[in-house]
């Protein structure tokens, strides 16, 4: 098996983060946080031969930077949905009808405090009679 960190030209496979192709930039930040040196460096030949975006790369080597003086990766999940894919009902197992919030019937516009009980709405006074 080949080491995928030597491999200048890693494949679309063998990027750590799902759907690379398709995030935005301000996703790739965080996400980028939980990986290791290694899967940074297999990130950034791909960026390199493909997008080769400099901002990307920009927040790659910075990353690889921190992480070679000290820092450890997150330990998030960088596969995990994030603000760029809104998680749907049927992805999150925790909300159901049994857990999700309870409806409410929404405010009945034009009602105020102390007006229920009127049998015909209060009329302006008008000067001039017919």
């Amino acid at each position: 098996m080949q080491d995928k960190s030597s491999d200048p030209h890693p494949s679309r496979e063998e990027l750590p983060l799902p759907d690379y192709d398709h995030l935005p930039v301000s996703g790739l930040e965080h996400r980028m946080r939980a990986l290791p040196a290694e899967d940074l460096r297999t990130v950034r030949a791909y960026e390199q031969e493909h997008a080769d975006r400099p901002q990307v790369k920009q927040l790659i080597d910075h990353r690889l930077d921190q992480l070679e003086h000290g820092a450890t990766p997150s330990g998030g999940d960088p596969a995990a949905p994030g603000a760029e894919r809104p998680v749907s009902a049927r992805e999150h197992p925790s909300i159901s009808p049994q857990t999700g919030a309870t409806p409410t019937e929404p405010p009945r516009h034009g009602l105020r405090h102390g007006t229920y009980g009127r049998s015909k709405p209060t009329q302006p006074n008008n000067p001039r009679q017919h």
